[in-house]
Order: C-alpha cells, then structure tokens, then sequence
C-alpha cells in the first residue's frame, strides 16, 4: 500500500470543508490525467491518450458522486472548490510529464493512478481518525473505502496491462548490442545543434557528449556487459534513447550477476543519468 510522504496538514472542521477537499482532489486529478492525455495525443501515442482519457472519465465519475451528495451534508450549492483545498503529496504523477512519450505504456500509466488512489485512501483515513465529528469521520471513512475501491479496479487494469505490454511473446530476447546504441547516440549527438542552432554554444556541449558515448561505445564493444535483457526495445528518438539507456544502466547494475558487473553498471548508470540532464537543458534552452 502506498503511503503518504508526510502527515497531512489540511484540517477538516466541517462538512462543507470536507465535500470541497474531496471536490477539489478529483479536480485535479482530472485536470492532470487530461494534460497527460493531451500531450500523448500529441506526441503520437494515441493508446496511450486513451489509458489517460479512461482515468479522466473516471475521476470525472468520482466528481459527479460527490457533487450528488446528499444536500443536507452541506450548507449550501456547491461550489467548484478552489486549487488551495488540495492536499499536497496525495496526487502525483511522478514525473510523467518529464518521460519520453516512447518510453510510456500502460502498466506505468495505470500503476501512478493505483498510487495516487491508495494515497488518497490513507488521507481519508487519516481524516477519518482525527475527524472532530461524528459526521466528518463517517463520511471521511466512506471516502477511504470508495477509493480502496477505485484502486482496486486499477490495479486489476494494471495488471492486464503488464502481462499485454511487459509479455507480448514467448520467453526469449535478442542479445543487445549496447556498444552499437552508444555509438549511434554518439553519431546523432556530434550532428546536433539542439532547437536554437548553435546560438548558445551548443554545439560543443553535444559534442562532448558524443565524444563520450563514443568512449562508452568502445568500452562495450570489446568487454559487453552479461546478457541482460530488458523491460522494452530500445527508442528510436535521441532524447528517449538516452533515456533508455539510463533506465538499462540502472536496472543492469541491480541485477546483473556479479559484483563487478553491477559496479560497472552503476557507473554508466550515473554518466548516463548526467548526459540525459544535459541533453534535456539543452533542449530546453
């Protein structure tokens, strides 16, 4: 079960306060899921828009049942609450916005949404237990349970998502050819002047770059790493491709065999991390 980062600090002294607290969070769960849907759709990845479009719809449900509850539990019509009643660090979409729409499926997709659901259902919780009426820690533990329920539903889509995605085929993979990957980064790095030219000087930071996925490249070429396979095929975009081999470096120095292996792993891990960071300001610049 996922928990939250830190004690909740909203305070909940009426019924009023808690329907626009509950309002607000399904808001803005909307309101994330939606953009996150906008920007695959944007980016190509229509399957993905869909998985984002179903979570909209979904909240947006979660946003109607509270807006039909009961009248009595609140003094008057309600009201769109505003984005200050949110609680922080109960959504998050864990920087979703920063991965490479390549490198986005629907496990990850629908395993954020279990998240931010069971983070929600200990908010409640939370809320439930330190209610200061009757009232407020029923419907507070009312909320709990209908979000365990929402989680759950997730979690069932995730996990048909990980066995369509993760497994689509028989055991078995091709060997990588990790020096020929860094090599190509390498290729496509020395060529690159970023959005802008070369008007911040650009060109020399990729060609750093490059000179040192070329090193890399040579390192790999005459001692590979173990076979090691990996979550997915490697990107064809340069962003998402030093994007994967970030992810491959890391999850390589977690499990391959040996000692050695793992430390050699780590090491690549952190300069691939770095170029990654470099790559996106320049990008960004």
């Amino acid at each position: 079960m996922t928990r939250l980062t830190s004690e909740p600090t909203t305070s909940i002294h009426s019924m009023d306060e808690l329907l626009a607290v509950a309002m607000a969070m399904e808001m803005d769960a909307v309101r994330q899921y939606a953009a996150m849907a906008a920007r695959m759709r944007a980016t190509g990845r229509a399957d993905l828009a869909e998985v984002f479009d179903r979570l909209v719809r979904e909240e947006s449900e979660h946003v109607d049942v509270i807006a039909r509850w009961p009248r009595q539990a609140a003094s008057g019509p309600r009201q769109p609450p505003p984005a200050a009643n949110v609680p922080p660090g109960v959504f998050d979409d864990e920087a979703l916005a920063m991965v490479s729409p390549e490198l986005m499926d629907a496990y990850r997709s629908f395993a954020v949404a279990v998240r931010n659901e069971e983070r929600a259902f200990a908010f409640w919780s939370y809320v439930a237990a330190q209610g200061t009426s009757p009232e407020i820690r029923k419907t507070a533990e009312t909320m709990a349970q209908e979000e365990l329920a929402h989680a759950k539903t997730l979690r069932r889509e995730r996990r048909k998502a990980f066995f369509r995605d993760r497994h689509p085929g028989p055991p078995g993979h091709q060997a990588l050819d990790l020096a020929r990957l860094e090599m190509d980064v390498s290729t496509r790095l020395e060529g690159h002047t970023g959005p802008n030219g070369d008007k911040t000087g650009q060109k020399a930071a990729y060609r750093d770059l490059a000179l040192e996925a070329r090193m890399i490249a040579r390192d790999l070429a005459a001692n590979p790493f173990p076979d090691f396979a990996p979550a997915r095929q490697p990107p064809q975009a340069l962003d998402a491709l030093c994007e994967w081999l970030a992810d491959y470096y890391i999850d390589a120095g977690d499990h391959l065999p040996s000692q050695a292996a793992r430390d050699r792993a780590q090491a690549l891990a952190t300069l691939a991390v770095k170029r990654l960071a470099i790559v996106r300001f320049l990008e960004e610049r």
